[in-house]
């Protein structure tokens, strides 16, 4: 087969494949939710690296697009944000007190919010606070069912006064109350609303005990796209921003939104070989005729699951292949049929993702694992390099940069 020198030459500059993500679908992702919710405050979630698509480049693309607050898990990343010059409200709400106050001490002094859940928190944030000569600002969390985080119905009315407590002795600052949904990706279900009227009640609660919160928040993706009775003052929206579905019966598309990120990479060799190959690891795949082989450089150590072999969803040329073979740590194969004409050594393998007509997405690939889709995006190793553009495909509102070309950079 015929090699092509250029092909080879883009191959060895990415040789590990790149994450490509549109900023300008997040963008628009965000002004779609938005015209969504008439609460007056809008989180955009960018825990995890912003959902694999980049921590600082998403919270920046997000605050531009309206998004008045961020949400981290960590605090490290809330950190981060701050360091990276964002200046907007951010809440971030897993952190183990009792091994942390360092980090938690660098995030107050960097005026990041912090969730509390427990009486034990509540002492250390206290503590801290009174070293720094200034409140923590907090947003007390009620588990509503999910039995994660936050403090249990049995344990608020002690947590609510003690909180009180801090506020007047200068320490800490209620300044929301929230919950996580446990049926929140099924936003029909009875016990959402269960879990809501008990929130109500211990926002009651709270106020009755002297607390004056302004921010009540309960909605992710899921409950703004269908459950608008639930959005109170604040949403918070994770998934839905970077275009995937945060349930099964709600097809992103439907409501406008599109994936924001890609994952490509170039074919490093094709070889013919004769029926009765055996490929890969413990040769569980056999070719029963002959055909072309591809090998793909991405493997389980770059996030890639090693249930999809046996599916066609990588697209090459135009054309949708199946993985064959054990998936490798760095590698895997594709089967390119019986005559790979018109694919060679270089061309683009899109794994999933935009603007590919035809290209498998990521919700794809989780079918594939039986997993949804942010499972896969979130698997994707941070050793491979994010590509960031703003193109305009398929946004509207989009102007495009002087001289026609689209704007990106490397991360």
């Amino acid at each position: 087969m015929r090699r092509n020198a250029q092909h080879e030459t883009a191959a060895e500059a990415v040789l590990s494949g790149q994450v490509n993500v549109d900023l300008s679908a997040i963008s628009d992702n965000i002004k779609a939710l938005k015209k969504r919710t008439a609460a007056p405050h809008f989180m955009a979630v960018v825990k995890g690296n912003a959902y694999g698509h980049g921590l600082v480049d998403v919270a920046r693309t997000a605050v531009a697009a309206g998004a008045d607050w961020l949400g981290t898990a960590q605090l490290t990343e809330a950190i981060a944000l701050r360091q990276a010059g964002i200046t907007v409200p951010v809440l971030s709400w897993l952190y183990l007190a009792s091994q942390t106050s360092a980090t938690i001490r660098e995030a107050l002094e960097y005026d990041v919010d912090v969730s509390l859940g427990s009486v034990g928190q509540l002492e250390v944030l206290a503590g801290i606070a009174r070293q720094l000569g200034r409140p923590a600002v907090v947003h007390l969390e009620l588990d509503s069912g999910l039995s994660r985080g936050g403090a249990r119905k049995e344990d608020w009315a002690e947590l609510v006064a003690r909180a009180r407590q801090a506020e007047l002795d200068g320490t800490l600052t209620v300044r929301g109350i929230w919950t996580h949904l446990a049926w929140a990706d099924v936003p029909a279900h009875p016990g959402n609303a269960a879990a809501v009227a008990g929130f109500q009640d211990a926002v009651a609660e709270a106020r009755a005990a002297g607390l004056d919160p302004e921010l009540r928040h309960v909605s992710s993706s899921a409950n703004i796209l269908d459950r608008p009775e639930f959005h109170f003052d604040m949403v918070r929206a994770g998934l839905a921003i970077y275009g995937l579905a945060p349930a099964d019966h709600l097809d992103p598309a439907d409501f406008g939104l599109r994936p924001a990120l890609s994952v490509t990479a170039p074919l490093v060799m094709v070889k013919k070989v004769p029926a009765g190959t055996g490929v890969s690891y413990e040769h569980q795949a056999i070719t029963h005729e002959p055909r072309y082989l591809g090998l793909i450089p991405l493997g389980y150590a770059d996030g890639i699951p090693k249930g999809i072999s046996g599916r066609s969803l990588v697209q090459i040329a135009g054309r949708q292949v199946p993985v064959i073979g054990k998936v490798c740590m760095d590698q895997f194969m594709v089967d390119l049929g019986p005559d790979a004409a018109g694919i060679g050594v270089g061309d683009t393998a899109v794994l999933f993702g935009y603007p590919a007509a035809g290209a498998a997405s990521a919700d794809d690939w989780g079918a594939a694992i039986g997993s949804p889709g942010d499972e896969i995006i979130n698997r994707i190793a941070p050793r491979l390099p994010r590509v960031y553009q703003s193109s305009a495909y398929e946004c509207p509102d989009y102007q495009e940069p002087a001289g026609g070309e689209q704007t990106s950079h490397v991360a």
